[in-house]
Order: C-alpha cells, then sequence, then structure tokens
C-alpha cells in the first residue's frame, strides 16, 4: 500500500486527507467538544523513519494542546512535519528530538518521556532519532480521545500496514490502547508494554523487568 500521506497539501488552514474527508467529517459532528478532531494541525500518523528504526512504539492518536495551533504554523517545524509525513530524509527523522524544535508542545512531551534513556544508552538525540518509530492508532488530532476500537477513516490502514510489518523484525512496545491494537492484529496484545501507559516515561521504572535493557540494546544495535 502507498503512503497516503505523501498527498496531503501544506497549504490551507485544514489538514485533512480527501481519502478521509467524508468519515472525518461525519465522525466530528457526534463528537463532544473535548473530543472533537481538531484539523487545523498537521496529523501525526508516525514519527519516525520505519527502515531505520529499530524500536517501535505504539500509541493512540495525537493529543492536542492550547499551543499547537502556533506551533503548526511554524514554517520549520511545519516542514519537519510534512517531511516526516513524506517520509523524506532528514537530520532528525524522530523531529521532537531535534533541539531546534524544542519549544514545541510535542518536543516538550517526548524530551522528558525518552530522557532516560538517552542516559541509559550514551547516544546522543540525533543518533536516536534514527532509531526510533511512533506509530499512531488514528493520525488525527484531539484533546481528549472518543475512538471506538473499529477504525475510522481509509488512512489508518496504511499505518496498521507498517504496524505489522515492524512485528517481524522490530522491538514493538506497547505505550497505549491495547483494546485499539489488538484489533489490528490480536499479536499486538502480546507485545510488551508500559506498566504506566498514562505517563508515558520509557523508562525502567515504568517497564517490566529487563525490558528497558532491550530497548537500550535495540537502540544501539
Amino acid at each position: 500500500m502507498q503512503n497516503p500521506w505523501a498527498e496531503l497539501s501544506p497549504n490551507g488552514g485544514t489538514y485533512l486527507l480527501d481519502v478521509d474527508r467524508e468519515q472525518i467529517e461525519r465522525y466530528n459532528v457526534v463528537q463532544v467538544e473535548g473530543a472533537k478532531l481538531v484539523l487545523e494541525s498537521v496529523p501525526e500518523p508516525f514519527i519516525g523513519n520505519p527502515r531505520t528504526a529499530n524500536v517501535v512504539l505504539l500509541l493512540l492518536n495525537p493529543g492536542h494542546s492550547l499551543e499547537d495551533p502556533q506551533a503548526h504554523r511554524d514554517p520549520v517545524f511545519k516542514a519537519a512535519l510534512f517531511r516526516n509525513l513524506r517520509q523524506e530524509v532528514q537530520d532528525y527523522p524522530f523531529y521532537p528530538l531535534n533541539p531546534t524544535l524544542s519549544s514545541t508542545p510535542s518536543a516538550r512531551w517526548w524530551m522528558p518521556r525518552l530522557r532516560e534513556l538517552k542516559e541509559a544508552s550514551g547516544l546522543s538525540f540525533a543518533e536516536i532519532s534514527k532509531k526510533l518509530l511512533a506509530l499512531e492508532w488514528f493520525p488525527y488530532h484531539s484533546k481528549s480521545s472518543g475512538l471506538p476500537t473499529t477504525p475510522v477513516c481509509e488512512s489508518q490502514k496504511y499505518t496498521f500496514q507498517l504496524a505489522r510489518e515492524m512485528l517481524a523484525s522490530k522491538l514493538v512496545i506497547r505505550m497505549r490502547s491495547i483494546n485499539h491494537w489488538a484489533q489490528v492484529d490480536p499479536r499486538f496484545s502480546q507485545v510488551p508494554c508500559l506498566k504506566s501507559p498514562r505517563c508515558g516515561y520509557v523508562s525502567k521504572r515504568n517497564t517490566e523487568a529487563g525490558l528497558f535493557d532491550r530497548i537500550v540494546k535495540a537502540l544501539k544495535t
């Protein structure tokens, strides 16, 4: 399956794939305010380079911060988002780890949660950026999630395909949403997970015995 996100236009005030439009507009009509999808932010179905990543993190969907609208209008951050969607080469494939983007809400969420991995591995954020891939079950932003466990829109098929491919050779870790990912493939219910999905810290304390060391080893491979 070809990457549908290569077709998303960087122009305009909203970001919605044509193949998703009817389903997403119908979905948004019935959602309460906090669960409505924020289409003014660039979708983030995945972060990172699937070809170079050794560690894959499974999540639910990108959150929404009050600072996101301004961040997603910033030309430097927006360029990184779109290079990622098109799977183009960039110095920091996992762009929240790019120090140039450290003031963005995305970086302020991810950097603390990956800091212990950086310290334990001795790798720079630039090196970790090439070895890490995050996959969101659903690509569009919302403040809170009211997502059903069944797929909502067409573009999810591409992320699900990527996730299944990663199972064969990568260390896959579920950060959130066992029920959603188990519907994609029962094998995802068997992958290791964080002890506390709510905090999202990839740390020794928040992982089962031996898992943190496995993650560090995979990043250094």
